[in-house]
């Protein structure tokens, strides 16, 4: 912006006295230099990422807003030029994993947002809105470490389960009964008297057997 030709034009139109476009000039400079307030944070977690929205009593234009991932110290960091906000309220905002700890600071007229991840960013973009005025910033984290995070998630909120103990059937018990009993109904009702119930009875017992000590025994 060209501040002598803004200051000429204005004096024309308002038929200002030259010797008062100081105070043009203060007025100008204040308009300038107006920043935006970011007034608050609030975070979202996702399957492959993280959404950072900030609102704000301003639009955030595209020009005065970046972000860079600090690979060495798994910091993710919002720069917003000509901005403030209160950190206290910011930094108090209900943290969600992957997101460990947010720092927020002001650094010279720009404010700067720290975000500590668990897993990197391989990738982040921000969506714009002016009404209301606020800025999406969306994380987004590498396959692996997002296939390796839902295991170690889903490992984590698994109840203990008990051992499953598998019980054996029922019907093997009904048959030692059932074959000892018409067994030793056969034995009793003497030699001259014996018929089918001996051997339907010890017929019963060997099925018994096999099944729990043959076909059983070998699945185990």
């Amino acid at each position: 912006m060209d501040l002598k030709k803004v200051l000429k034009t204005i004096n024309q139109m308002w038929k200002i006295p030259m010797n008062r476009s100081w105070i043009v000039i203060l007025l100008i400079s204040g308009l300038m230099g107006q920043s935006l307030n970011v007034q608050d944070v609030a975070i979202s977690s996702k399957k492959n990422g993280v959404s950072i929205q900030l609102r704000s009593d301003k639009p955030i234009h595209s020009t005065q807003i970046t972000g860079w991932y600090n690979t060495s110290s798994s910091w993710y960091y919002i720069t917003i030029f000509e901005a403030t906000g209160d950190t206290t309220r910011l930094e108090s905002v209900k943290i969600e994993y992957p997101i460990r700890e947010v720092e927020v600071m002001h650094v010279g007229e720009s404010l700067q947002l720290g975000f500590r991840m668990a897993i990197p960013v391989e990738q982040f973009e921000f969506y714009h809105s002016n009404s209301p005025p606020e800025v999406l910033t969306a994380l987004r984290f590498p396959l692996s470490d997002i296939m390796a995070s839902m295991a170690e998630e889903k490992r984590a909120r698994a109840p203990d389960l008990p051992a499953v103990i598998q019980e054996k059937p029922i019907w093997p018990k009904a048959l030692y009964f059932m074959g000892a009993g018409l067994t030793g109904a056969g034995f009793l009702a003497g030699e001259d008297q014996k018929g089918w119930e001996v051997t339907v009875g010890m017929g019963l017992i060997a099925v018994a057997y096999v099944y729990e000590n043959i076909i059983i025994g070998k699945k185990k």
